[in-house]
């Protein structure tokens, strides 16, 4: 079983990437439960999804029960911190994307080495990826989505082989595809290397 607590801000394709993960599980031959959040996403609020792969009944994950913490963008890895343990392994997009109650309060955006200090000590492992440049990059500068369910899909925790992945961003994102498949590619490789 594995617990994976996907965040980040509306317009981000979060609920894509969870349905990605689900796609992927379901072509393995293995249960998911998937839950998305998402009140105020349609304006830059807060978006919380979970996939829970194995054998499951609820798709809620706890607190400090999350496997991996795959997060969009920096301020919402530190809103998610709660579900992490040692056991947790947190991948972050390094984009920011300054909240209007930050930027209407003048309140100041925590620095990366900020971040990545809470996250350390609430976590196991930390990975920031530039997800944004990487998908620019690809040719498909709106996938950094697809870029961080390659990361995920890199560190081998889900259980999933890559084919899988593969096949199902095929189901989900027809158009670009040989440009998303690459914006995948790389996000796959950065973490197999750094794991």
């Amino acid at each position: 079983m594995v617990d994976i607590y996907l965040v980040g801000v509306g317009g981000q394709g979060i609920i894509t990437a969870s349905r990605i993960i689900g796609d992927a599980a379901i072509l393995s031959g293995r249960n998911v439960l998937l839950s998305e959040t998402h009140g105020m996403a349609q304006r830059g609020g807060s978006v919380v999804c979970t996939a829970r792969i194995g054998d499951v009944h609820s798709p809620l994950i706890p607190d400090g029960r999350a496997d991996v913490i795959l997060s969009f963008e920096l301020l919402e890895t530190l809103r998610a911190l709660p579900r992490a343990s040692m056991k947790t392994l947190v991948v972050s997009s390094t984009e920011r994307i300054v909240p209007l109650s930050v930027s209407t309060k003048k309140l100041r955006y925590p620095s990366i080495e900020e971040i990545t200090a809470h996250v350390e000590r609430a976590a196991k492992s930390f990975l920031p990826i530039d997800a944004a440049k990487i998908a620019a990059e690809s040719g498909v500068p709106m996938s950094s989505n697809i870029v961080m369910v390659g990361a995920l899909a890199g560190t081998g925790m889900t259980g999933l082989q890559k084919g899988e992945f593969e096949k199902a961003i095929e189901m989900s994102i027809p158009r670009k595809l040989p440009e998303n498949k690459t914006a995948f590619a790389r996000g796959y490789e950065i973490t197999d290397r750094a794991l």
